[in-house]
């Protein structure tokens, strides 16, 4: 070996160009998912926890002191305006106040009847000269006085029959009863004898954040969506929102009613309320996670001719963990959804499917 340095200078040279590595690294191909944009919808949504209430909704108590005689509906039944639903037995003043006002219609109708036959008299004197002028007046104010008496006396009467009446408790509107606590011999007081919830839908009560007061505006859609019913969701649509934040809570309430033609919702049910504040249509739009941060913003990962090209991007609206793209992407592009953050610039991709 005449040139020991020149022979390992060689061998080194062959195991850099023979070794793992070498050239290859240049053209590592990187496997990468991609999305081919199309225009899209992307909407912004505030949340909240609900518990569903009738559009009309009534507890029924009982006007007057009574005991419960008998209970004429069950849970569930459907009823119709004015249907009689729980009989009561008013007690004996009620009974005696109607009694009351009955007679003293009899005695004022007498009464009336008495001023009146004496006015006639008295003008029949009067017309014969029998009688002064003063005379007749006199008379014909206490005909007048006894027919005030009698309305009064009638009016009392009305109002006695009406309290009467109230034995009897019916339906303010037609719906479907719900809880029943009147039961048979129980007197009244101060809880109520029965629910009952109208036909016309249900309603969401909610309270948002305060941050959200300038963001929702009656007429915006909305849905429920109810674990009770499989996560079903119902539409809805946003009927009231209070113009000011409540001092107490801090929170801004709304109302979202829900028609549900199907009555697949009943008063009761816990469900989580979705109210959409915008939608854009048309959007180029990706999930927030296919992004790549640089020091300016975000750039996204584009295949073009199996190759990796890198472009900046403008964001706009962000929702549920979706981004809208304004500038950067157009419709067809290849975006690379999976293994983006792998690529460089120009570099060899494979797509895998």
């Amino acid at each position: 070996m005449k040139n020991p340095v020149a022979l390992i200078s060689i061998l080194i040279l062959l195991a850099v160009a023979c070794g793992p590595g070498g050239d290859q690294d240049a053209e590592r191909v990187v496997r990468v998912r991609i999305q081919t944009m199309e225009p899209s919808t992307i909407s912004s949504e505030v949340y909240a926890n609900t518990r569903l209430e009738g559009a009309q909704e009534a507890l029924i108590f009982s006007s007057i002191p009574g005991t419960v005689e008998e209970v004429l509906v069950s849970e569930g039944d459907e009823v119709e305006a004015g249907e009689r639903l729980v009989k009561m037995n008013t007690d004996q003043q009620v009974n005696a106040g109607t009694s009351a006002a009955i007679a003293s219609v009899s005695a004022a109708r007498a009464n009336a009847e008495n001023a009146r036959a004496n006015h006639e008299r008295m003008q029949t004197l009067y017309e014969a000269g029998a009688l002064s002028s003063q005379e007749l007046d006199g008379a014909g104010v206490a005909l007048e006085a006894a027919k005030a008496q009698l309305n009064q006396a009638y009016a009392g009467y009305t109002q006695a029959r009406a309290t009467r009446d109230n034995a009897w408790i019916s339906a303010p509107f037609p719906g479907r009863v719900g809880r029943v606590w009147a039961r048979e011999g129980n007197m009244s007081g101060s809880t109520p004898l029965l629910s009952i919830s109208g036909n016309g839908g249900v309603v969401a009560r909610v309270l948002l954040p305060e941050s959200d007061i300038f963001k929702l505006e009656v007429g915006q859609p909305a849905y429920v969506t109810v674990s009770a019913i499989g996560n079903t969701s119902i539409p809805g649509v946003v009927t009231a929102v209070s113009p000011s934040v409540d001092p107490v809570s801090g929170q801004v309430s709304a109302e979202v009613h829900f028609d549900d033609p199907e009555n697949q919702l009943c008063p009761g049910l816990s469900g989580r309320i979705s109210i959409i504040t915008e939608s854009i249509t048309d959007a180029m739009v990706l999930p927030v996670s296919v992004l790549r941060r640089t020091r300016n913003g975000y750039q996204v990962a584009l295949v073009v001719d199996n190759r990796a090209v890198l472009r900046e991007i403008t964001t706009g609206l962000i929702s549920q963990g979706n981004v809208q793209i304004l500038y950067g992407v157009e419709p067809g592009d290849q975006v690379i959804v999976l293994g983006q953050n792998s690529v460089i610039q120009d570099g060899s991709v494979e797509v895998i499917r």
